[in-house]
Parts: C-alpha cells; structure tokens; sequence
C-alpha cells in the first residue's frame, strides 16, 4: 500500500510515524510511505538550528506548547522521540495571567511544553525509519481517486506525478487538497481570518532567576493587545520566546509588510507595561514576520476517495485552545491505528474509505468542541478598550482561571487533555463488532 502526505510539518511527519508503527500489510510488509514538502532548503531562516531543509523556515513560526495529551501520543510512538522533544522544550507547570500593570490576575496550573517549532519538526524528521524520505517537490494539482480500483494522483511542477492508495494531506490551514475536496463550496474551502495577528521570536537574553524557579508561560493582558513571553530550553537560560497578539481589520499581505514600522508598533503597544521582561524584549525585538490568525470552520467530512485531512488541514483552531500541535499528533495517531484495524477486515481500498469515515466520526466533535471555545475566547471586544472595557475583561478573566481551578478538583481531570487515542480507538472499533 502505497501513501503520499503532502506536507513535512508537524501532523505530516507524525502520521507518517504512527502508520509505520501501528499498519502491517497482510503480508507482514510496513507500509510504503513518500512525503512531500514544497520548503526551500535554502531558507535558513533564524530559529533553531538543524542539518535538515524542512525544518530550515522562519514560516513555521517561533515555537509551540505541547500539552500532555501530545507527548502521551510521542511517547508511545517512539519513547526516545519523547524523550528528546522533552529536553528540547522548556518544561512548565502553569500559566501566569497578569495584568498590563503587572497585578496577578491567576494560574492555570498544567503540564506544559513550550519548544522551538523547527527544532520539533527536526526530531520528528530525524526519528523517521531510513527509507521515509521527505522530497521536495511543489504539487500543482491533485486527482482524488475515481474508483474503487484506481488510486489518486498527485502531480507536480516538473511534470512528474505519483499515485498513491492513501493521500493524507498534511498541507496545513490553506490546503490545497481541502480546497480541491470542497472545490464547489468556497466557504469550507477557505480559512478566515479571525481580525488579529501575532508577531514575535526568540532573543538571546538571560531568564531571571525568579522566572527560572518558577518555570510557565506568561500572558500580560492590557487595553492595547497581550504580550507573553517564556523559556525555550531549560539546558539554556539564556533563550526567551515572546510573542504579542494586536487587532488588525485586514488581513496583511506578508510579503509587502513593512517589519521595521511592525516592530515600531510593538514598542508602540507595550511601552508603558509594567514587567520590566517586557521592556527587555521590547528593546530587543527585530520582527521579520506576522502571523495573521486564522481558523478552518466546522467541515462536514474529511476526506473520502482515498484522501484524508489531518491537523491545521482539517481543523486548524486559534491559539487560545491551546492544543493545535497535541491535536495535530493525536490525528496521526487516530489515522493510523483505525486504518490497522480496518485493514484486518477489509481490501485495501474499502479499508481506507471505512478508516477514513471512522476518523471523521472519532474525532471531529472534539476537536469542534476545542475549536467553538478557543473562539469564543478569541470574541473579545475589539482594541483599544477604554478603562471599563479592561477592568471587565480582567474581572472575567480572573473569574475563568478560579472557574476552572475548582473544577479541576471537583471533576478529578481534564477531558482534554486526558483523551487518549487508543484507547477511544478500541472503543470505537469494539462497538463496529
């Protein structure tokens, strides 16, 4: 059986893991996997450091955070993978929200790990088996399989072109192959645009020792926009990942911003914020990108004809759910461990339809529910806000980091957190029987 994953980021390379760990071919034979990537090996970019191409992109962003439900997934793909993202990353336990005027609004108290994203995809890149390559070649048009004995098509920029039984696209929140499933209806096709953007990066800059004691990712939250800021590695304090959301109506185009007036504006937003990390940053900084944030909408499937849609593909969520990366990981894993399980009963090309649909009817709800609530926390007022608009935002703010410190206790566990994919898998095939 022979699989093609468009895209070498973080739900491409992991499902490429977890269908070379869990799918066996009646023959005993691994599955033949191909990965494409249309990155430019000559783009060094400036996070990070690696011997490979793929991870060599400034575009991936900055860094991630990693909750426990993503490093139960590497753990049990590839336990010396998890080890080695987990001395990669800058363990936390909490978050700290706090003020403009740096007053303690509260903690969110979860085991956290927020790592270079290039420095992530490099270990999953290198914990691929030998014979997993990741090529890159740009695809300029995909061809869903027509029936039930044909396979899809990729075809690419040099005239080239692969079948493949499977093709999972791992291609990110402005998919191609999303765009080629839903081609009749522009509205799932499309990404929006939620009216804010991110900038930020990491700076060389030693951590205080009262942050290095108390290890957590810091959101200030003033009239003007958020500003965050955490550790990158804990085996080097001297790294600082920062970060700041601002509203913005348009979306900007990347490739006509001007970055030294985006970096003027940054100091702009938080010249008068009280943590003196902040100032730090601020007369540090030297943007080189904006992050506009954008989500998929609910889709009514994801995928079918042999084609499937993993990750930021199929469900990319806003960062105020916390769990884009552990939902990425957790798809790869869902993916692989319903098509081993439908294969046993199945031909090939019925295995993947039912693996396709299964995955759809498994995850879908959950990660919506995800989805629903990071927007709706994303639903703010827009900025500026005068002083009444602020003191309600940190009243209600305050209120939600109790909220959920007390149900913690009263629920005895995270539902989010605490799902974990084979277990739900088995339970879903059981009831197939």
């Amino acid at each position: 059986m022979k699989v093609v994953i468009i895209g070498a980021g973080l739900s491409g390379l992991s499902t490429a893991l977890a269908l070379r760990k869990y799918v066996r071919l009646p023959n005993e034979e691994a599955v033949e996997i191909s990965i494409y990537d249309r990155a430019d090996p000559h783009d060094t970019g400036k996070y990070g450091f690696n011997d490979h191409a793929d991870v060599r992109q400034k575009q991936q962003g900055a860094a991630i955070s990693l909750q426990p439900n993503a490093l139960r997934v590497l753990r049990d793909l590839d336990p010396e993978l998890a080890d080695k993202v987990y001395t990669s990353g800058y363990p936390c336990t909490h978050f700290t929200w706090k003020t403009a005027g740096d007053i303690l609004l509260g903690r969110d108290y979860l085991d956290l790990l927020p790592i270079s994203r290039p420095i992530l995809v490099q270990c999953l890149a290198e914990a691929l088996p030998e014979n997993v390559r990741i090529i890159y070649k740009t695809i300029i048009k995909v061809e869903p399989r027509q029936g039930s004995s044909l396979k899809s098509i990729v075809h690419f920029e040099d005239g080239t072109q692969e079948e493949a039984d499977l093709l999972v696209g791992a291609d990110g929140i402005r998919s191609p192959l999303r765009h080629c499933l839903f081609k009749d209806d522009t509205e799932l096709a499309e990404s929006k645009y939620l009216g804010v953007c991110a900038v930020g990066g990491v700076l060389d800059m030693p951590l205080p020792k009262d942050y290095l004691d108390d290890p957590c990712i810091v959101f200030a939250i003033g009239a003007n926009g958020t500003f965050g800021y955490c550790g990158l590695n804990r085996t080097e304090a001297n790294k600082l990942l920062y970060f700041s959301f601002y509203d913005s109506e348009e979306m900007p185009d990347r490739t006509k911003v001007d970055y030294q007036e985006i970096t003027k504006h940054l100091r702009e937003r938080h010249h008068d914020w009280a943590d003196p990390l902040i100032h730090d940053c601020l007369s540090k900084a030297d943007i080189d990108n904006v992050y506009p944030i954008c989500y998929v909408p609910d889709l009514p499937h994801w995928g079918h004809s042999g084609c499937v849609l993993v990750g930021d593909a199929a469900h990319a969520m806003p960062p105020a759910s916390g769990q884009g990366g552990s939902q990425a990981f957790e798809d790869g894993q869902s993916l692989a461990l319903l098509l081993a399980g439908f294969l046993e009963k199945h031909n090939t090309s019925e295995g993947i339809e039912e693996a396709i649909k299964a995955f759809y009817d498994l995850r879908h709800g959950r990660v919506d529910k995800m989805k629903a609530d990071g927007l709706e926390m994303e639903r703010q007022p827009k900025r500026p806000w005068g002083w009444a608009t602020t003191l309600m935002m940190y009243a209600g703010l305050s209120a939600m980091v109790q909220v959920k410190y007390l149900s913690s206790f009263i629920w005895k566990g995270d539902p989010v957190v605490d799902w974990d994919a084979k277990e739900e898998v088995r339970k879903y095939l059981a009831a197939r029987e």
